[in-house]
């Protein structure tokens, strides 16, 4: 199948109704060609999440990030600014912070050296030295400088534009979805865990999963299903920036959230958040990758780094508010989470690589979506968009509208 072909497949899909909707072909998630151009026309042109303010508490403090090829770093300077820097050296090119020979991939620094020839840069990515550099006539340490990507901080995430070209800001772009999530107040949230997955499957197989709760009735059969069956999931409208899903916990769960004595509580209440507000536990994707699952007293993001047409890297983590730390048995309420989090991750993971095998079957065919999957409909109804946007086949159509409630 040629790129123009799959392309007027995944616009044509996406204009059916839901009742008529399907599981996308499966080059979307196989081929190579695809995943250049999702690079190019979505990737890189969107709003990626690379971190947390919490992440970088102090000035100096550094982390290692990589994404599509792009070596980072995420850095809180000496004025107190978040900034994502590249990592390449202006001089040859050099990583100035190599992970693969035991260097610190995340800590604090007075400033930044390459070990290659011993240039400095600053926690700005100023340069502030460069040896035996003053016979050159080409050389401005004033005009030298680790390339500053495009970023932007939205509720205490850090997000970079990689190609500088975003037309939207975050702010609009998750307009609604920002007001939803207020009371949890995020910036003021702490990372206190991460796990790493090295993952042999496609981006969007992650991505959906997320999105969806009807797989809570297979793969989550004993973690979720108990807890938020997922015939009673339900998702809302189209937005352009996100979906988000409700996960209503069970009528007695339910009720002792609103008595105030939920057995569910592993830390501290965010106490912003409304009552009724607690007796659901909401799943967001922000397109293309930003993910997050929020409950009463935690949040979990998930950073995705797409890596080739049939890999990714992927990190969980887990925020929660300070205070939580204080709790006389922390430790143990932190491991029996990390418990929980692992273990319905590992099921995810059966799923993820199992479902990307079958994406290379003879015998598949893309099988009809259930209205639990109303998320897949509505990741393909954006894809469809970002293809016409990129001048790509409008397969005889007009563009894809947003079916938008009033």
């Amino acid at each position: 199948m040629t790129l123009d072909r799959l392309h007027e497949q995944i616009v044509a899909s996406a204009d059916n109704p839901l009742e008529q909707a399907r599981a996308l072909p499966p080059a979307v998630y196989t081929d190579p060609a695809h995943y250049a151009w999702e690079v190019e026309h979505v990737l890189r042109n969107e709003w990626l999440c690379v971190g947390h303010v919490s992440q970088v508490p102090e000035s100096g403090d550094y982390r290692n990030v990589d994404l599509l090829g792009e070596p980072m770093l995420l850095a809180r300077g000496k004025d107190g600014e978040v900034r994502v820097l590249s990592r390449t050296c202006p001089h040859r090119g050099m990583d100035i912070n190599p992970p693969e020979y035991g260097r610190p991939a995340a800590g604090n620094a007075r400033v930044f050296r390459c070990p290659y020839h011993f240039w400095t840069f600053g926690l700005d990515g100023k340069c502030t030295g460069a040896p035996e550099m003053q016979e050159s006539q080409l050389f401005c340490r004033d005009e030298t400088r680790l390339h500053p990507f495009r970023t932007e901080i939205w509720n205490g995430f850090v997000f970079v534009n990689l190609s500088g070209t975003a037309e939207t800001p975050l702010a609009t772009l998750y307009d609604r979805m920002g007001t939803q999530l207020a009371p949890w107040r995020m910036g003021d949230l702490e990372m206190v865990a991460e796990m790493s997955w090295d993952c042999p499957f496609n981006w969007k197989i992650l991505v959906e999963n997320f999105a969806e709760c009807y797989h809570h009735i297979g793969a989550h059969s004993k973690i979720f299903e108990p807890l938020f069956p997922g015939k009673t999931c339900w998702s809302e409208d189209e937005h352009p920036g996100y979906t988000v899903a409700h996960l209503p916990l069970i009528q007695p769960l339910a009720d002792e959230v609103r008595a105030q004595q939920s057995s569910l509580r592993q830390f501290v209440d965010i106490d912003t958040v409304p009552v009724e507000k607690r007796t659901d536990w909401y799943v967001y994707v922000g397109f293309p990758t930003f993910l997050l699952f929020a409950a009463p007293d935690r949040v979990y993001w998930y950073q995705v780094s797409p890596d080739g047409p049939e890999r990714m890297k992927l990190l969980t983590t887990l925020l929660v508010l300070p205070e939580a730390k204080q709790l006389p048995d922390w430790d143990q309420r932190l491991a029996e989470d990390l418990e929980m989090l692992k273990a319905f991750h590992l099921e995810d993971m059966e799923m993820c690589t199992a479902v990307q095998r079958g994406m290379h079957s003879i015998a598949y065919q893309p099988g009809a979506l259930s209205h639990l999957e109303k998320p897949l409909w509505l990741i393909q109804r954006y894809l469809a968009r970002r293809i016409q946007a990129s001048g790509g086949p409008q397969g005889g159509r007009k563009p894809v509208p947003l079916r938008v409630a009033s």
